[in-house]
């Protein structure tokens, strides 16, 4: 369990990026890749990133594994500078918290040569990181900046809204279904047990379209604070070439809302990953009582798949619904 621990002035100093941050992209989409899930959302960008990847990205995997810890010198920012400023600062990381982050690294995953060679700051490793992270940034992220803008954007006003109708408490409560707001503390669930006292620094929540699971942070509580969470994941968001929904801008009705209406387009959508009958309805941004009477109707549609996992049900989208989302049967 994560547990970030706020004061008053902490309260005051929260803010949300206004964009993604380049580098925590580099990171968690570096583990997007690797893993076989979401495919869905994902596939597409995975195929088309995979078969363009050029070789030195195999470097980067080494240090950013899909599970546990990835070193925290590799998403030195918060959102707040460019893709090349953020390079410039992995590159300048001291040779201590080089080695220090690449020892922990070495906790989880058996150091290799390159991470060897890495921990000892020579500057043409150095230059190998950053042309590695370039090149990767070319093929991964690059053509689908706009998008991800736009998303970002969308997201942003969201935040806005919870914030001036409820203030700081509705903005943290809403961040994350999995996130617990118990002011003057912030509970996420994560693999290790953590404590990250702000102590006056304030924080910074920087959204990301390819964090998955759950908000996380840094590991080193010395360095900036920041808290990455997920955008909310849609059918081709990270597909060139495909029209935005709507009118052009992410969130706007789509034609589907035309056919269902747009609550129930928006819940069956939210349920393309499976999620309890609590996380669509924050995905939806709508209540409980409204996921239940929709996802009845979804399910008697065959839209809809729901099943009991213990004290919840599980509820996912069928065939039949992937198909009525994508506006095509399946190939």
């Amino acid at each position: 369990m994560l547990r970030i621990h706020f004061t008053g002035e902490d309260l005051r100093n929260i803010t949300v990026a206004e964009h993604t941050d380049p580098l925590w992209d580099v990171l968690l989409s570096l583990h997007t890749l690797q893993e076989k899930e979401g495919s869905l959302v994902f596939g597409e960008w995975r195929r088309r990133t995979l078969a363009a990847l050029p070789a030195s990205a195999r470097l980067l995997m080494e240090l950013a594994r899909p599970w546990g810890y990835s070193p925290d010198f590799l998403t030195p920012g918060r959102g707040e500078a460019d893709f090349a400023t953020q390079v410039d600062r992995v590159l300048s990381t001291p040779r201590s918290a080089l080695r220090a982050d690449l020892a922990t690294l070495a906790n989880d995953t058996p150091p290799t040569p390159w991470t060897r060679d890495l921990a000892d700051a020579k500057a043409p490793v150095l230059r190998k990181l950053g042309e590695a992270m370039a090149a990767y940034h070319r093929v991964a992220l690059a053509p689908y900046q706009e998008r991800m803008r736009a998303h970002t954007e969308a997201d942003r006003e969201r935040r806005a809204r919870a914030l001036l109708s409820g203030g700081v408490d509705r903005l943290l409560a809403e961040l994350h279904p999995r996130a617990r707001w118990e002011a003057p503390v912030l509970h996420i669930p994560v693999y290790a047990e953590q404590d990250l006292y702000l102590e006056g620094r304030g924080l910074v929540l920087v959204p990301s379209l390819f964090l998955r699971i759950q908000p996380i942070t840094l590991l080193d509580a010395d360095r900036p604070p920041v808290l990455v969470y997920p955008l909310r994941q849609q059918l081709g968001w990270l597909t060139p070439g495909l029209p935005e929904e709507g009118s052009g801008s992410p969130g706007g009705p789509s034609p589907l809302s035309g056919l269902l209406g747009r609550t129930r387009a928006a819940i069956l959508e939210s349920a393309v990953t499976p999620g309890t009958t609590t996380e669509l309805a924050a995905r939806a941004g709508v209540a409980l009582p409204v996921v239940s009477r929709h996802a009845s109707v979804l399910r008697a549609a065959g839209l809809l798949e729901t099943r009991r996992a213990g004290q919840a049900v599980r509820h996912h989208v069928t065939g039949l619904g992937l198909a009525l989302l994508n506006g095509r049967l399946p190939d």
